[in-house]
């Protein structure tokens, strides 16, 4: 099976979406939890399901008019607790607030519709302003090192079209997960940010199994037998292994999607689509991008 006859499609398509991904990026951005933009995150249990203009209703009244709350559209969700029984609840993000106005937010929620009961998960989370915009300028600091680290392992190891290839992979799986979130304006946070540099720990390690058996075969390369076939030769060897281990893991981060609070959705699922565009990558963009830099045909 000859995987590498169309290695310039699979370069030139991954060139396309990954232009579509700045697109999005550029045009819808990104939508910044209360992590990078300072605020406060109440994650308030119901007993019941509701829609976010009835939340927003309960939330905009006179009495509440004071605190100023900036309130962003609140985002009913649904999960299945551990015993299997369905809970519901609704993420509530405003301003920056202090305990004193938390009390009167969540008393307003209670009034309305109701307390779900003893022990039923209510979460506050706040951050400060200033401490969200350090934690993303440190973040984005933390993905570039992690890139340019990668990229000097890699050119130590193996060679230096090697690192770009393999780092071409890991700009790819950043920036699809990126152009989702953008697409789909799911919320960014701390959590978004650890899912990236899972992501790519894992996708760089399929490439390096990759380009660990090139090498290999390197040693026993027939005459004549060209450097993109010994790519092609070893993507095939390493296929199974890279499917399996992928299909595994996303199957178990699909049941915590599922099952999972509404705390950990938004990390479940750059998760399973990280892994899954990763795996990918390993096999149809880096290893075929090297063959192409060595001019080999």
């Amino acid at each position: 099976m000859n995987l590498l006859k169309y290695r310039k499609v699979y370069i030139t398509t991954a060139v396309l979406i990954l232009l579509f991904n700045v697109v999005m990026l550029a045009t819808k951005g990104l939508n910044y939890g209360v992590d990078f933009t300072g605020g406060t995150t109440i994650r308030f249990p119901l007993s019941k399901p509701v829609t976010s203009p009835e939340v927003m209703a309960v939330l905009e009244t006179p009495e509440l008019e004071s605190l100023d709350l900036q309130l962003a559209p609140p985002q009913p969700y649904a999960y299945v607790d551990s015993t299997g029984r369905q809970r519901y609840g609704v993420q509530v993000q405003t301003k920056f607030l202090n305990p004193e106005d938390q009390e009167v937010v969540i008393a307003a929620l209670e009034t309305a519709f109701g307390s779900a009961g003893e022990d039923t998960g209510l979460e506050v989370y706040g951050v400060d302003p200033l401490i969200g915009r350090e934690m993303l300028s440190k973040s984005l600091l933390a993905l570039i090192i992690a890139g340019v680290l990668i990229l000097g392992y890699m050119a130590f190891r193996f060679e230096f079209r090697s690192g770009v290839a393999g780092l071409f992979a890991l700009v790819f799986d950043v920036m699809s997960v990126i152009g989702l979130f953008a697409l789909l304006q799911k919320q960014v946070s701390v959590t978004f940010i650890a899912a990236l540099l899972t992501i790519i720990g894992y996708s760089i390690n399929n490439s390096i199994v990759v380009f660990d058996r090139v090498r290999e075969n390197l040693r026993f390369r027939k005459k004549g037998e060209t450097f993109a076939e010994v790519v092609n030769f070893s993507i095939l060897q390493t296929m199974r292994r890279s499917v399996n281990t992928s299909a595994t893991t996303v199957i178990t981060i699909f049941l915590l999607y599922l099952l999972g609070s509404a705390s950990i959705r938004e990390f479940c699922l750059a998760m399973m689509f990280g892994f899954t565009v990763g795996t990918y990558t390993s096999l149809f963009i880096a290893g075929p991008l090297w063959a192409i830099w060595k001019g080999s045909e």
